[in-house]
């Protein structure tokens, strides 16, 4: 029986170093905030035309049922 729970705690020590590197390479980096920035304006940018888009063709439409229904 104390063979066994030898065995196992080398087992869990040498697994454990790897754990701990694996955690390294895991580490928050360092994050410019203007690169941030600038995703966030460009997905507002993008957002804004589509709605631009969606409202043009909404007009679009009502001004040709109305040229078809008059």
């Amino acid at each position: 029986m104390s063979t066994e729970t030898l065995n196992r705690t080398s087992v869990i020590t040498e697994a454990y170093p790897q754990k701990v590197s694996e955690k390294k390479d895991l580490s928050p980096k360092k994050v410019n905030i203007d690169v941030l920035k600038k995703r966030v304006f460009e997905e507002k940018k993008k957002e804004r035309f589509h709605n631009r888009i969606l409202l043009v063709m909404f007009c679009l439409s009502i001004a040709i049922l109305g040229y078809i229904v008059v």
